[in-house]
Protein backbone atom coordinates (compact mmCIF):
# COMPACT_ATOMS: atom_id res chain seq x y z
CA UNK A 1 0.00 0.00 0.00
CA UNK A 2 1.30 3.42 -1.06
CA UNK A 3 2.44 5.89 2.72
CA UNK A 4 -0.37 8.29 1.71
CA UNK A 5 -3.02 5.59 1.26
CA UNK A 6 -5.02 7.18 -1.39
CA UNK A 7 -6.02 6.23 -4.77
CA UNK A 8 -7.49 9.42 -7.08
CA UNK A 9 -9.66 8.73 -10.29
CA UNK A 10 -11.25 11.23 -12.62
CA UNK A 11 -13.81 11.30 -15.27
CA UNK A 12 -15.56 12.89 -17.45
CA UNK A 13 -18.90 13.16 -18.04
CA UNK A 14 -20.49 14.42 -21.04
CA UNK A 15 -23.57 16.16 -18.85
CA UNK A 16 -24.45 19.38 -17.26
CA UNK A 17 -23.23 19.36 -13.57
CA UNK A 18 -26.44 18.74 -11.90
CA UNK A 19 -27.33 15.59 -14.19
CA UNK A 20 -24.48 14.04 -13.74
CA UNK A 21 -24.84 14.21 -10.53
CA UNK A 22 -27.93 13.37 -10.59
CA UNK A 23 -27.04 10.20 -12.36
CA UNK A 24 -23.94 9.62 -9.83
CA UNK A 25 -26.60 10.29 -6.59
CA UNK A 26 -29.98 9.47 -7.64
CA UNK A 27 -30.25 6.42 -9.97
CA UNK A 28 -27.43 4.40 -8.56
CA UNK A 29 -28.75 0.83 -9.63
CA UNK A 30 -28.22 2.44 -13.32
CA UNK A 31 -23.77 2.54 -13.00
CA UNK A 32 -22.99 0.89 -9.87
CA UNK A 33 -22.49 -3.19 -9.85
CA UNK A 34 -22.12 -4.83 -6.52
CA UNK A 35 -19.47 -4.43 -4.09
CA UNK A 36 -19.94 -8.23 -2.93
CA UNK A 37 -18.23 -9.72 -6.12
CA UNK A 38 -19.40 -11.47 -8.26
CA UNK A 39 -23.07 -11.44 -7.08
CA UNK A 40 -25.50 -10.34 -9.51
CA UNK A 41 -27.27 -6.97 -8.49
CA UNK A 42 -31.09 -5.99 -8.13
CA UNK A 43 -31.49 -3.05 -6.45
CA UNK A 44 -28.38 -0.36 -5.25
CA UNK A 45 -29.58 2.91 -3.65
CA UNK A 46 -27.72 5.95 -1.78
CA UNK A 47 -29.89 8.32 0.49
CA UNK A 48 -28.96 11.58 -0.47
CA UNK A 49 -28.61 13.34 3.31
CA UNK A 50 -25.91 13.11 5.64
CA UNK A 51 -26.27 9.66 7.65
CA UNK A 52 -28.05 8.61 4.34
CA UNK A 53 -27.09 4.56 4.06
CA UNK A 54 -25.58 3.76 0.72
CA UNK A 55 -26.59 -0.02 -0.05
CA UNK A 56 -26.95 -3.28 -2.86
CA UNK A 57 -29.56 -6.04 -2.76
CA UNK A 58 -28.05 -9.16 -4.59
CA UNK A 59 -29.51 -12.30 -4.61
CA UNK A 60 -26.55 -14.12 -3.83
CA UNK A 61 -25.68 -11.70 -0.25
CA UNK A 62 -29.04 -10.32 0.18
CA UNK A 63 -28.76 -6.60 1.43
CA UNK A 64 -25.41 -4.91 2.15
CA UNK A 65 -24.88 -1.53 3.66
CA UNK A 66 -21.58 -0.10 2.39
CA UNK A 67 -21.46 3.24 3.13
CA UNK A 68 -23.12 5.97 4.56
CA UNK A 69 -23.13 9.61 3.40
CA UNK A 70 -21.09 12.13 5.42
CA UNK A 71 -21.86 15.53 4.02
CA UNK A 72 -23.52 16.15 0.49
CA UNK A 73 -24.04 19.60 -1.18
CA UNK A 74 -25.68 19.20 -4.33
CA UNK A 75 -24.32 19.25 -7.18
CA UNK A 76 -20.99 19.85 -6.14
CA UNK A 77 -19.83 17.24 -3.92
CA UNK A 78 -20.64 13.83 -1.79
CA UNK A 79 -18.41 12.27 1.13
CA UNK A 80 -18.46 8.97 2.53
CA UNK A 81 -18.19 6.47 4.67
CA UNK A 82 -16.53 3.64 3.09
CA UNK A 83 -18.04 0.53 5.66
CA UNK A 84 -17.26 -2.85 3.39
CA UNK A 85 -14.18 -4.35 3.68
CA UNK A 86 -11.79 -5.86 0.45
CA UNK A 87 -13.66 -9.34 0.63
CA UNK A 88 -17.48 -7.37 0.65
CA UNK A 89 -18.31 -7.70 4.37
CA UNK A 90 -19.82 -5.01 6.08
CA UNK A 91 -18.23 -2.58 8.57
CA UNK A 92 -20.75 -1.76 10.79
CA UNK A 93 -18.77 1.71 12.51
CA UNK A 94 -18.86 4.44 10.07
CA UNK A 95 -15.57 5.43 12.28
CA UNK A 96 -14.01 2.54 11.04
CA UNK A 97 -14.56 3.04 7.94
CA UNK A 98 -12.42 4.25 4.81
CA UNK A 99 -14.05 8.09 3.55
CA UNK A 100 -14.14 8.59 -0.33
CA UNK A 101 -14.75 11.97 -1.75
CA UNK A 102 -16.32 12.68 -4.96
CA UNK A 103 -16.68 15.96 -6.57
CA UNK A 104 -18.16 17.38 -9.56
CA UNK A 105 -16.55 19.90 -11.77
CA UNK A 106 -17.80 22.26 -14.66
CA UNK A 107 -16.12 21.59 -17.51
CA UNK A 108 -16.50 22.59 -20.97
CA UNK A 109 -18.75 20.30 -22.42
CA UNK A 110 -20.09 18.42 -19.71
CA UNK A 111 -18.64 17.49 -16.35
CA UNK A 112 -15.02 16.88 -14.92
CA UNK A 113 -15.86 14.05 -11.86
CA UNK A 114 -13.13 13.45 -9.36
CA UNK A 115 -12.86 10.81 -7.11
CA UNK A 116 -10.15 10.46 -3.88
CA UNK A 117 -10.61 7.45 -1.85
CA UNK A 118 -8.34 7.69 1.45
CA UNK A 119 -8.14 6.70 5.24
CA UNK A 120 -7.67 2.70 4.29
CA UNK A 121 -5.88 2.73 7.54
CA UNK A 122 -8.83 2.89 9.20
CA UNK A 123 -9.96 -0.38 7.83
CA UNK A 124 -7.11 -2.16 10.27
CA UNK A 125 -5.04 -5.03 8.97
CA UNK A 126 -7.59 -5.05 6.09
CA UNK A 127 -6.37 -1.71 4.56
CA UNK A 128 -3.64 -3.20 2.14
CA UNK A 129 -6.17 -5.56 0.57
CA UNK A 130 -9.12 -2.79 0.58
CA UNK A 131 -6.93 -0.40 -0.89
CA UNK A 132 -6.26 -3.09 -3.79
CA UNK A 133 -9.58 -3.53 -4.55
CA UNK A 134 -10.57 0.01 -4.31
CA UNK A 135 -7.72 0.93 -6.69
CA UNK A 136 -7.55 -2.46 -9.12
CA UNK A 137 -9.50 -2.96 -11.97
CA UNK A 138 -12.68 -4.44 -10.47
CA UNK A 139 -13.07 -1.18 -8.44
CA UNK A 140 -12.96 2.15 -9.01
CA UNK A 141 -11.69 2.21 -12.25
CA UNK A 142 -14.68 -0.37 -13.07
CA UNK A 143 -17.50 1.87 -11.65
CA UNK A 144 -16.32 5.07 -12.63
CA UNK A 145 -16.51 3.16 -16.07
CA UNK A 146 -20.12 2.15 -15.98
CA UNK A 147 -21.10 5.48 -15.04
CA UNK A 148 -19.33 7.30 -17.78
CA UNK A 149 -21.14 4.80 -20.03
CA UNK A 150 -24.56 5.48 -18.18
CA UNK A 151 -23.67 9.43 -18.56
CA UNK A 152 -23.35 8.85 -22.46
CA UNK A 153 -26.52 7.04 -22.60
CA UNK A 154 -28.35 9.51 -20.17
CA UNK A 155 -27.66 11.88 -23.11
CA UNK A 156 -29.26 10.25 -25.87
Amino acid sequence: MPADDTCHFERFLKLPRDKAFALLVDTLSEWWGPVSGNAHLQDAALEPHPGGVCYENTAENGHLVWGTVLSIARPLYIRLAWQVTSDGQAIRDSAAASRVMIALREAAGGTRLELTHSDFIRHGEDAASSFEAASGGNGWPARLDRLQAAALKTRS
